[in-house]
C-alpha cells in the first residue's frame, strides 16, 4: 500500500494541509509528440530527438527545440487528464508509473504467430496529428513521477519522450526544484530505427535537458535563500544508474517513487536507477554556490571532461526590501 508523504507537524498546520489535500480538483492538459532537435554545447552536430510539447493544435512544420516534456502538476486526491496528439512516424502512448489508471495493453502477432505486447496502454496512431487520445489518472498520491511513452519504451524513451509530473509538496518546503537526469547517445539518433539499448554508449549527460560546457561556468539550477527548505525532486529518464551528489548540508531523503520512508535518510547523494524518482529536503544554512554533480561521473560532454551532469545552486540573501508606497488620494 502506498504511504502518504505527510509527516508530523503542528495540529493547526496539519488541519490546513488536510483541507488542502481534501480539495481534489482535476487538472487537464494537452500534449503533442513531435520531432525535435537538441544542439550539443560543444558545437557538435544537432541531434534528432522525439519529445512532448504543449499541443499547438496541429503538427509543427519544422522540428522544435528539444527539451524534456512540460512539467505536469496534479492535486492530491485529484485527477490528472492528458490528451495526446501524435505527430511522429509510429504509434505513441503515455504512462505515468506509480499513478492509478486503467491500462489497455496493445498487442501484435509476430512472424512466428506469437502474440506480443507492443504498448503498455492504448496508442495514438501515426496519422499526422489527426487523432488524439485522452489518458486519465485518478486519486493522485503526493509525490514525484516520470511520465513517458508506453509504446516500445526501449526505443521511444531514449529518443526523448519523457517529462516530469508532480503532485503536492512536502509541508516544510517553501519551494521546490526539479532535477531530471537523462542521457543521449547520438549514434542511436541517426534514424529512429537505429535506437536500441544494445551497444548504448551515451556521450551527453543532461540535467533538465542541459549539459554543462567543459571549462565554462556550470548552469545555475535555482536560486534560493539560506534557512529556506527546498524540496528536491530527482528523476532518472536515462538507461543507466546515476548518483546525483550535492555539496554542502546533508539532504533529508524522505520518499521514492511517490512512497514515503518510515524514517528520513540523511545523505549527500541519491542512488537513482533508471526510471527512479526520489524526493529530498535540503536546507542551506549559509550563502554560497553549491555544486550538484553525478558521482558516477556522467560529467563529460562529447568525451571532454568537465561538463555533463554538473550544475550549481545559488544561495544568497536578498539585500533589497520590497517597498510599496502608501496610497495617496488624488488632490480633487
Amino acid at each position: 500500500m502506498k504511504k502518504s508523504l505527510r509527516t508530523s507537524f503542528p495540529a493547526g498546520l496539519f488541519l490546513l494541509v488536510f483541507l488542502l489535500c481534501a480539495y481534489s480538483p482535476s487538472s487537464a492538459v494537452n500534449l503533442a509528440a513531435v520531432e525535435g532537435i537538441w544542439t550539443p554545447p560543444d558545437g557538435a552536430s544537432s541531434i534528432r530527438m522525439w519529445g512532448f510539447i504543449k499541443d499547438p493544435g496541429t503538427c509543427p512544420v519544422t522540428p522544435a527545440t528539444w527539451t524534456p516534456g512540460p512539467v505536469q502538476q496534479g492535486n492530491v486526491n485529484g485527477t490528472l487528464t492528458i490528451t495526446l496528439r501524435n505527430c511522429l512516424s509510429e504509434p505513441v502512448s503515455l504512462i505515468i508509473p506509480g499513478l492509478m489508471t486503467t491500462l489497455q495493453p496493445t498487442t501484435f502477432v509476430d512472424s512466428k504467430g506469437r502474440t506480443r505486447v507492443r504498448s503498455f496502454t492504448a496508442e495514438v496512431p501515426a496519422d499526422n496529428g489527426t487523432s488524439t487520445l485522452t489518458y486519465t489518472w485518478t486519486n493522485l498520491d503526493m509525490g514525484t513521477y516520470l511520465y513517458q511513452s508506453g509504446s516500445h519504451p526501449a526505443k521511444q524513451v531514449p529518443m526523448g519522450l519523457y517529462g516530469s509530473a508532480t503532485v503536492g509538496r512536502h509541508p516544510s518546503a517553501v519551494r521546490e526544484t526539479l532535477l531530471l537526469l537523462s542521457e543521449i547517445d547520438p549514434d542511436q539518433h541517426v534514424t529512429a530505427q537505429a535506437t536500441t539499448p544494445l551497444n548504448y554508449k551515451p556521450k551527453y549527460f543532461l540535467i533538465n535537458g542541459r549539459s554543462a560546457v567543459p571549462g565554462g561556468r556550470p548552469p545555475v539550477i535555482n536560486n534560493t535563500q539560506p534557512g529556506k527548505t527546498v524540496q528536491l525532486r530527482f528523476l532518472n529518464a536515462g538507461l543507466m544508474t546515476r548518483v546525483p551528489t550535492l555539496q554542502g548540508p546533508y539532504m533529508q531523503i524522505f520518499a521514492e517513487d511517490g512512497n514515503s520512508y518510515p524514517y528520513q535518510r540523511q545523505q549527500y547523494s541519491v542512488n537513482l536507477p533508471a526510471g527512479k524518482t526520489v524526493d529530498a529536503l535540503w536546507l542551506p544554512g549559509s550563502t554560497g554556490s553549491y555544486a550538484l554533480y553525478d558521482r558516477r561521473l556522467g560529467m563529460t560532454t562529447g568525451g571532454v571532461v568537465g561538463g555533463g551532469m554538473l550544475q550549481t545552486f545559488g544561495v544568497k540573501k536578498f539585500p533589497w526590501i520590497l517597498f510599496i508606497p502608501p496610497m495617496i488620494p488624488p488632490p480633487f
